[in-house]
């Protein structure tokens, strides 16, 4: 029969079908480790969503951050140049370590994702990745991936710790710098106060934002990584980013001249979207004066030969092994990232609003009446609340103060009570008391209007009680989050915009007004 001839040859599947037929039992034998990371990948980024969902808001409105957008996928790069060395280590998941790592990590982003700490829960996600990696995979792969994992601060508030002291000197050095190159210009500029820069025209003042300590760090995140890619010798490596920080520094000078140019030529909008698009233009010349920097040095190295092995077809899932301590560490992995983020969406994270209606309350208190004709601006701008009480009182004796007081109903990035938009109230802040049956911990403080100086007194209001310090506030905020499954709370405020030659006297008409109001907030604020 014609059969018979046909050999075992003939019968092998034609060639497309053969590399499909392969793929598709390459991506079989991987199916175990793919729908653990993927079961695993999606707990991460339930638990994370707050956080990272705050991060997206961080980059994109607050001035010196826009950078944070390119760090994941500059961190994602220097992973992917890890592989030929992932793919070589063995797979040791550190069992004990990494449990202990990887709980503490989640509960540290838990607390800060019910209480609205962007810092300490951004670096709490970064130290969860860390805490998988040794717990999954080992100490080895840990190594391999410490670079990327490291850069990631880049995308994080942490560094403010390093950038605010630099923020004062910064400002000083700005508007000197920029004064004498306005007057290099032959435009006629007067410095006052250190950091008002008086023109013809119109006076800028060098405020905290345009002091270029945010475009340091910026610069910064793009330095380091051009530097370890494009250079080899760490000698042009250490000149790229010393250099970064003088390009950051000079362009700041810039910018701040380039507004002075612009005001005494007629120029009306001097904020809003072209103060934002001139410092975001700014940002981009001092980036590719760096690229140009990087370029201008890796010129100067001579060509390296990489030598190129055979390239292997390999595993998806590489070397890591699925054997019995393995599987184990994934499990346990899998429990505690599924308790947290069971956790933090069972916690309600919200209330009920005020007890009573803010438009109740009184016009009358002890010996204060409400001033009907008083409309006092308020010395710092308040956070994006619910709720908010503002009205100014006046003595028989003529004084007056304003309560002002911020309630909302949930904390977190943006809308927390302790943060960027009350770190003014701290700066030169006084602890004190209220005298109020028992002693109420409060905050003394200046805050500074323009060329003003308004005394005030501040406290947070948190489930009942009164704290003034901030770490003290946030504690307060993740135990009620916890305890009672929301997190809000108000910032109460009593301040005097009349001119007085003597604080001390002010403050201490502000604090007797405090303890009388103190008694009444417990009735409308939860």
């Amino acid at each position: 029969m014609d059969n018979s001839l046909i050999t075992t040859s003939d019968r092998v599947t034609p060639g497309p079908w053969r590399s499909f037929a392969r793929t598709t039992t390459s991506w079989l034998a991987d199916y175990p480790f793919v729908l653990r990371a993927g079961g695993l990948g999606i707990l991460v980024l339930l638990l994370s969503a707050p956080i990272r969902s705050d991060l997206w808001d961080l980059w994109s409105n607050r001035y010196g951050f826009s950078h944070g957008f390119l760090v994941p996928l500059i961190s994602l790069y220097l992973a992917w140049l890890q592989w030929p060395m992932l793919r070589a280590a063995r797979t040791t998941p550190a069992i004990g370590i990494g449990t202990l790592w990887v709980g503490t990590a989640a509960l540290l982003l838990l607390a800060s994702e019910v209480a609205g700490i962007l810092t300490t829960g951004s670096v709490a996600f970064i130290l969860l990745l860390a805490g998988l990696i040794v717990l999954l995979f080992g100490y080895a792969y840990l190594k391999a991936l410490v670079l990327p994992l490291a850069y990631l601060i880049f995308m994080t508030p942490l560094l403010d710790i390093v950038t605010e002291p630099l923020e004062w000197p910064f400002q000083l050095l700005t508007a000197n710098m920029s004064v004498s190159m306005l007057q290099t210009l032959g435009i006629p500029v007067l410095l006052e106060n250190r950091i008002f820069i008086v023109l013809p025209t119109v006076t800028l003042e060098v405020a905290r934002e345009c002091s270029g300590a945010g475009l340091l760090i910026a610069v910064l995140a793009i330095a380091l990584p051009l530097a370890f890619l494009t250079l080899q010798a760490w000698w042009r490596r250490i000149v790229l980013v010393l250099s970064s920080v003088l390009i950051a520094i000079v362009a700041n000078w810039v910018r701040l001249t380039v507004m002075g140019v612009y005001a005494q030529a007629g120029g009306k909008s001097l904020h809003g979207p072209y103060h934002i698009l001139q410092g975001l233009f700014v940002d981009w010349i001092a980036i590719g004066c760096l690229f140009v920097g990087a370029w201008l040095l890796s010129a100067t190295e001579p060509a390296a030969s990489i030598a190129m092995g055979p390239l292997k077809k390999e595993s998806f899932r590489g070397g890591v092994a699925l054997d019995q301590v393995s599987t184990r560490a994934w499990w346990l992995a899998g429990i505690m990232l599924a308790a947290a983020t069971g956790a933090l969406y069972s916690i309600d994270r919200g209330a009920t609003g005020l007890l009573q209606d803010p438009k109740t309350f009184p016009f009358v208190i002890g010996t204060w009446t409400i001033d009907h004709q008083r409309d006092d601006e308020l010395p710092v701008g308040l956070p994006d609340t619910d709720t908010s009480i503002v009205r100014s009182y006046r003595a028989t004796d003529g004084r007056r103060v304003t309560l002002a007081v911020a309630y909302t109903k949930t904390q977190r990035q943006g809308k927390e009570l302790v943060g960027l938009h009350t770190a003014p109230l701290h700066e030169k802040a006084l602890p004190t008391v209220l005298q109020v049956g028992h002693q109420a911990p409060a905050n003394r403080t200046i805050v500074e209007q323009g060329r003003r100086q308004i005394p005030a007194v501040f406290w947070y209001h948190i489930d009942g009680q009164s704290y003034a310090d901030r770490s003290l506030t946030k504690l307060a905020t993740i135990k009620q989050a916890f305890t009672r499954g929301r997190t809000d709370g108000a910032l109460v405020m009593v301040f005097s915009n009349q001119q007085t030659n003597d604080r001390e006297d002010t403050w201490k008409m502000q604090e007797d007004f405090a303890a009388t109001v103190f008694p009444l907030l417990r009735e409308y604020i939860p």
